[in-house]
């Protein structure tokens, strides 16, 4: 079984009396991680509403759920320990998010909740209306590179980098590029990533999307005409890394750009998707205005738009897999290691662009990222010109395939992707 880098946080917030809310898209592993996390508590309920019988037994009847608690609770008060409640696909029965609230007024420190599930939206809807100033909460996404091959990720450390270059390691892992494919052709969904059979995974996907639209979609009423939506889905994961136009995509489904709007919403609130906002600057040039949008996974974007096969090296597809798995690689860690960063991007009208801007607040970086295993200087010359018109930049970074231990140029450093 893989370790998930989220039990650290668990663990870290196990005795705060707040609920904690676990999110993130279906299957990356939710309830594997919350089941395994609960083991070690020796004191605990578990509710898991996917069984129908347990379903069926509190569905219509709450208050003796709550009884049940209370009763639970009053044997544990006299150990002088706190009673640990988990609740798996707490969104079945929507009058639990009421007695949660209720519940942790009355005995707030001497009772501690645990809840997840699968669809996002309602989830999220519910928690904010009963639940607010009561929960702390975090994403469990799909794997992470660091996860699967068991090393340290230098991640948070892009804003000191300077200054932690000797840690780096510059010697390319054997079976990285492998790794890379695999993960580009077979998503980072748990079951996907580990399963053997080439086939059998795009069965999975396939169950997967299928699941999706039924269960997210379909069954929560979240849109009026089902079909468009899989046809804006497809269209959607084919634009994975680029910049939204509403317009465009409109067109093609002929629907309003006000419904492609609200589509890339949906995407972003059930966890398919999330967004880079363009970096705000004083710099008197002509920027682009509009998100780019990348997809929680990359190989589940290139199934959904239909390309089941591994990109080659050296193909503007390898480079775009790679764009994307970079980009979700750091965003996990903003998460799992609570990094307080701003990401955004940056590209003017005429096509200079920085993928990736990072800042805490009073450090700024710029990334490029290449696919590359040898990089050029045309290839951080947007770093050297923002850097240029914007002083507050203090360094740029080459995220790439390049494993030497090379300066760039000046305040410009190379960055191994395997190191993230």
């Amino acid at each position: 079984m893989i370790e998930r880098q989220l039990k650290e946080w668990l663990e870290k917030v196990f005795a705060r009396p707040q609920i904690v809310h676990i999110l993130g898209l279906r299957q990356t592993g939710k309830t594997t991680l919350l089941n395994e996390f609960r083991k070690i508590i020796p004191n605990h309920l578990h509710y898991p509403l996917q069984n129908y019988t347990i379903l069926n037994k509190y569905r219509s009847n709450i208050e003796e759920w709550i009884l049940e608690i209370e009763e639970a609770l009053s044997r544990t008060n006299n150990n002088n320990t706190a009673l640990h409640v988990f609740i798996d696909e707490i969104q079945k029965i929507p009058d639990l998010f009421q007695a949660l609230q209720g519940l942790y007024d009355n005995y707030k420190g001497r009772i501690k909740f645990w809840i997840w599930g699968s669809s996002a939206r309602p989830l999220k809807r519910r928690r904010a209306e009963t639940l607010s100033g009561r929960v702390i909460s975090r994403i469990l996404f799909p794997l992470s590179q660091n996860e699967i091959r068991k090393n340290d990720s230098l991640t948070a450390q892009l804003l000191n980098l300077p200054k932690v270059l000797k840690s780096i390691s510059y010697s390319i892992p054997p079976d990285y590029i492998t790794f890379l494919k695999k993960c580009f052709g077979q998503s980072l969904l748990p079951e996907p990533f580990l399963t053997r059979d080439k086939d059998a995974v795009y069965d999975l996907l396939d169950t997967y999307k299928a699941s999706y639209l039924e269960n997210e979609i379909r069954r929560e009423n979240l849109v009026s005409d089902i079909g468009i939506f899989s046809r804006f889905l497809t269209i959607a994961a084919s634009e994975d890394t680029e910049v939204l136009n509403y317009n465009s995509v409109a067109k093609d489904l002929g629907i309003s750009s006000h419904t492609v709007k609200t589509y890339h919403g949906i995407l972003e609130d059930t966890f398919v998707t999330s967004q880079l906002t363009p970096y705000i600057n004083r710099m008197r040039m002509q920027v682009c205005k509009s998100s780019k949008v990348y997809f929680t996974d990359t190989g589940l974007a290139r199934f959904v738009s239909g390309q089941s096969n591994t990109p080659f090296m050296q193909t503007n597809a390898f480079g775009k897999c790679f764009e994307g798995f970079v980009i979700n690689e750091i965003v996990k860690q903003v998460e799992y290691q609570s990094l307080r960063w701003k990401l955004s991007f940056f590209r003017t009208k005429n096509g200079r662009e920085a993928d990736l801007i990072i800042s805490d607040g009073q450090k700024k970086c710029a990334v490029e990222i290449k696919a590359k295993k040898k990089i050029t200087t045309s290839d951080f010359k947007n770093l050297k010109y923002m850097m240029e018109k914007d002083v507050s930049i203090a360094y740029g970074i080459v995220i790439s395939l390049q494993g030497v231990p090379i300066k760039l140029a000046a305040n410009i450093y190379n960055f191994p992707a395997w190191n993230l």
